[in-house]
């Protein structure tokens, strides 16, 4: 009898604690999604861009705790040339891994590739004055594979801070050819 009665009371112990440990963890996510950090979303606009003439907004959904997905758009706001080029747009789609302590935070390597549509100005030698001058712009676009690795910060609210250096390479036409540059100060929103 006092077999069973230990044995009993053994097994309620255990639930007890098995109770204990579920409500913790669902405490800790609902608190996690109270302040913003327990979403899978987040939007950002990169800043370093956008003072440059270049506006870019970022979308990122985030697959697991430390790998995402995103999509960054990018449209000219000038005339005038944004790392030696006069871009109209350029659409990068990305892959991050994470390797920081917290759901998609912290250090990050990123591999995209990039789709940059630019002007770029023509030039014909004038015979009778021989000087070089400028016609209307050709229009070309490009396709391009690159990687990136930067750093995440992320706030209890669910503000995101972000600082990423990279580039890729231009692949296709010859006469619109070369690199690109992946680079950016981002602020935004996890949700």
């Amino acid at each position: 009898m006092k077999k069973n009665l230990l044995a009993a009371l053994l097994l309620l112990m255990t639930t007890c604690v098995f109770a204990q440990k579920n409500v913790q963890n669902s405490d800790i996510q609902k608190r996690a999604d109270s302040v913003g950090q327990g979403g899978n979303n987040e939007i950002k606009l990169n800043l370093l861009n956008t003072v440059l003439g270049l506006a870019e907004v970022n979308y990122e959904r985030i697959i697991a705790d430390n790998q995402g997905f995103g999509l960054a758009a990018a449209v000219s706001l000038t005339d005038k040339a944004v790392y030696d080029e006069r871009y109209n747009f350029a659409l990068t789609p990305y892959y991050r891994v994470y390797f920081g302590k917290q759901k998609a935070n912290g250090f990050f390597i990123e591999a995209n590739a990039s789709v940059i549509s630019v002007d770029i100005p023509q030039y014909y030698f004038d015979s009778n004055n021989y000087t070089i001058n400028e016609s209307e712009n050709k229009t070309y676009t490009n396709f391009g594979l690159g990687v990136a690795a930067g750093f995440k910060f992320l706030t209890r609210n669910g503000i995101i801070g972000e600082l990423f250096l990279g580039g890729g390479r231009l692949l296709g036409n010859d006469t619109f050819s070369g690199g690109y540059p992946r680079l950016g100060i981002s602020l935004g929103k996890r949700f």
